[in-house]
């Protein structure tokens, strides 16, 4: 049997990766929205994938430089808060290069995210 701090970081460890997963749905999904709502086309918005991308993979490099300096928990709270505010305040934007910038930073933490957590991971029952 696991030791109750064990289970307890699993589960915020799991939840995480769940909400996350369905936070990276949403902008695949809306797209038709968010071209009526930024007044656009679909070669335009095509940028905010492209730029989540280039983020997705900053934050994964940032991650590989960062993470053996930093409190690991800490900042895998941080990111995860980051990533909270960012999907949170996507819907107030109402031009497309903001909304794009919001996404980019969004994406920079996930990538961040998933980078570490194979490491992450690794410290739940040791």
């Amino acid at each position: 049997m696991f030791p109750r701090e064990c289970s307890v970081k699993e589960v915020y460890n799991s939840g995480a990766y769940n909400v996350q997963g369905m936070c990276a749905s949403l902008p695949g999904t809306t797209i038709v929205h968010m071209e009526r709502l930024f007044d656009s086309d679909t070669a335009t918005m095509s940028w905010t994938f492209t730029l989540m991308s280039l983020g997705y993979f900053s934050g994964g490099v940032v991650c590989g430089f960062v993470f053996d300096h930093v409190n690991h928990e800490l900042l895998f709270v941080i990111m995860n808060c980051i990533e909270a505010v960012t999907i949170l305040v996507a819907p107030f934007f109402t031009t497309l290069p903001s909304f794009i910038a919001v996404m980019y930073i969004h994406a920079l933490s996930q990538g961040f995210i998933d980078a570490s957590k194979v490491q992450f991971s690794s410290w739940f029952c040791y």
